[in-house]
């Protein structure tokens, strides 16, 4: 069952304590307990580990006028009993950059702290935390166009369909909740779907979860808007969508996750916890000029490895002027796959409901389906190295005026 992030708040000025706690209650499923540190007090963690309250899960520390014996009671602690720990103080003190860094400091950050600080600090901590908790976890597998129209839903019914025949426990989540077309692709309508999920998400578990998905014949189970949902994606709360991944994941082999072409925060979270990552675009410039933007975004904003990412290039003409080397240039370390072009086919498959495995086992756009599903299973080696998580700046990062 998923628990929300418990974050301690140290610091010696009342205001902007309450200041940053406002900021971080706004972030949704967090308990923030805030410590007011007076007089000769310079440990924030004084009273852990052995307290009758839960250790936290990362430590807020705003450093004052006794910023050097704060650090340094941190410094003296136990590795083992060190929190993940987020510093705030001015910019400008070096020599107060270095002590953090030797307290353990995973990030820096000079006042006034804004939220897009505090929501990477968090998203990070939440997967770091997802990471050491031991459970089975399913493989998540995102589906994304990288230009409009260019066929990740009929890639993503199609793949998880094939995974869930396969004898695997499967789930697709379709989280386009405007304008989801996955119920179509198995001819099934939802009427307790995703929104409702998410609304209840904190009492939710592997049988409560019964009651919003449904379940095709092939045994693959499909999480999708209802028709009467009257929501934007942007208004789904991250934290949420996080809690119903964990939740999805660990009743699951495999989770199928159709996104809409769209990185905010919830598709941000799905993206970056995902196993592999599938780009799916048609042959030309424009794809191709998206498909990169795309790429850049994921592996340098989102820090993906390159190893994750899977450029799928549908109907696929080997006559096409872009072709598969010229991709391959604008896109290197991604590894490629093609479909053929059948919009017959493909056309068919959705208008009456029905996968093409069932549909036309033998045409090439489905044994190529095959080989895609068969590629997730092959390792790859991350040409680029371990991303690294966190960073601490020896510098502050500089504000615009």
């Amino acid at each position: 069952m998923y628990t929300r992030l418990e974050i301690l708040l140290a610091g010696r000025v009342r205001e902007e304590l309450e200041a940053l706690e406002t900021l971080l209650s706004s972030h949704g499923d967090i308990h923030v307990r805030s410590r007011l540190m007076v007089n000769g007090n310079v440990d924030p963690l004084e009273s852990y580990p052995g307290g009758r309250e839960a250790t936290p899960d990362a430590l807020i520390l705003l450093v004052g006028e006794k910023w050097e014996a704060e650090l340094l009671a941190l410094c003296e602690r136990p590795a083992t009993e060190r929190l993940p720990l987020l510093v705030v103080g001015p910019r400008d003190n070096v020599d107060l950059i270095r002590l953090a860094m030797r307290a353990g400091a995973r990030d820096y950050f000079s006042p006034p702290v804004d939220d897009g600080e505090i929501t990477s600090f968090l998203r990070q901590l939440s997967r770091d935390r997802n990471e050491r908790v031991p459970s089975s976890s399913a493989r998540l597998t995102a589906v994304i166009n990288a230009k409009g129209g260019s066929g990740a839903s009929l890639v993503a019914a199609n793949l998880a369909h094939r995974l869930a025949v396969s004898g695997g426990s499967t789930l697709l989540l379709d989280m386009d909740v405007q304008f989801g077309s996955m119920p179509m692709y198995f001819n099934l309508s939802p009427e307790h779907g995703l929104i409702k999920a998410l609304e209840v998400v904190d009492s939710l578990d592997g049988l409560a979860l019964e009651a919003y998905v449904q379940r095709h014949a092939s045994g693959l189970e499909l999480l999708a808007s209802s028709p009467d949902d009257r929501i934007g994606l942007g208004e789904v709360p991250e934290a949420r969508v996080e809690q119903l991944l964990q939740v999805l994941c660990q009743g699951h082999d495999d989770v199928v996750v159709d996104l809409p072409r769209w990185i905010g925060g919830t598709t941000a979270s799905v993206l970056e916890r995902a196993d592999h990552v599938l780009l799916v675009m048609q042959q030309s410039v424009a794809h191709l000029h998206d498909a990169q933007r795309l790429r850049d975004i994921l592996v340098h904003e989102l820090r993906l490895p390159p190893s994750r990412l899977h450029l799928v290039i549908n109907r696929f003409d080997k006559r096409s002027d872009v072709s598969l080397d010229a991709i391959s240039d604008v896109l290197p370390g991604v590894r490629l796959h093609t479909l053929p072009n059948d919009f017959r086919l493909a056309s068919q498959g959705i208008n009456v409901g029905t996968p093409l495995i069932d549909l036309a086992p033998k045409a090439s756009l489905t044994r190529q389906l095959h080989r895609l599903a068969d590629a997730l299973d092959e390792p790859a080696s991350d040409a680029d190295g371990p991303v690294r998580k966190w960073s601490l700046r020896l510098w502050p990062r500089r504000r615009a005026h």
